[in-house]
């Protein structure tokens, strides 16, 4: 694979991850905080729970599949310009999704 097709397909599922974690995480403090939501608030949150339903299976398998490009990049092309704050994004926030999911019961609290 040429450099700058491993390294955009890399971005691209870091930037999936990132964006899915992200909307998990707001949909779940949305859910464990006491934040009642009207009117397109609570229509556009309530369109986005789909993504955190579907988040429990599709975030870890995008954050495997962005960590084994971000190990092949970094190992194959060894350049400076290719890892940066979008990689420890991609790390950090779905690790933190999941942890406060574990630490708060997910399951109880969603039902």
């Amino acid at each position: 694979m040429k450099k700058k097709t491993l390294v955009a397909t890399k971005s691209i599922f870091c930037i999936l991850t990132i964006l899915w974690s992200a909307i998990m995480l707001t949909e779940y403090l949305l859910v464990l905080l006491p934040v009642s939501l009207n009117g397109i608030l609570f229509e556009t949150f309530d369109f986005f729970a789909i993504f955190l339903y579907a988040g429990i299976f599709g975030v870890p398998i995008l954050f495997i599949i962005s960590s084994v490009l971000m190990a092949i990049v970094k190992e194959k092309y060894k350049g400076a310009e290719n890892s940066g704050k979008t990689d420890i994004v991609t790390v950090i926030l779905p690790l933190t999704t999941f942890a406060l999911m574990l630490l708060t019961n997910f399951n109880a609290q969603l039902q």
